[in-house]
């Protein structure tokens, strides 16, 4: 999924949002490898990479907890409405 999928979807800003953060950080792990491999090679790349992985992926599950919370208050408050 990429960020320009997400205005194809009914979604309420806040909750596009935070999903597009989460892809951007996403994008990130890849492009942090893509430097990586300059220097290192194979599975030198993830161990390098290991720490800013985990760091990101922390920030990712937060992310979409946020992506939640926002999901679920827009069901709680919907009346014929087909926006999340």
């Amino acid at each position: 999924m990429t960020i320009e999928d997400l205005k194809n979807v009914k979604l309420s800003p806040m909750t596009a949002g935070y999903l597009a953060i989460y892809i951007k950080l996403s994008d990130l792990c890849g492009e942090a490898a893509e430097v990586t491999e300059m220097d290192y090679g194979g599975s030198a790349v993830n161990e390098v990479n290991s720490e800013f992985d985990s760091a990101l992926g922390k920030a990712q599950d937060e992310v979409m907890k946020l992506a939640v919370m926002s999901m679920t208050e827009n069901l709680c408050t919907l009346s014929n409405n087909t926006e999340l």
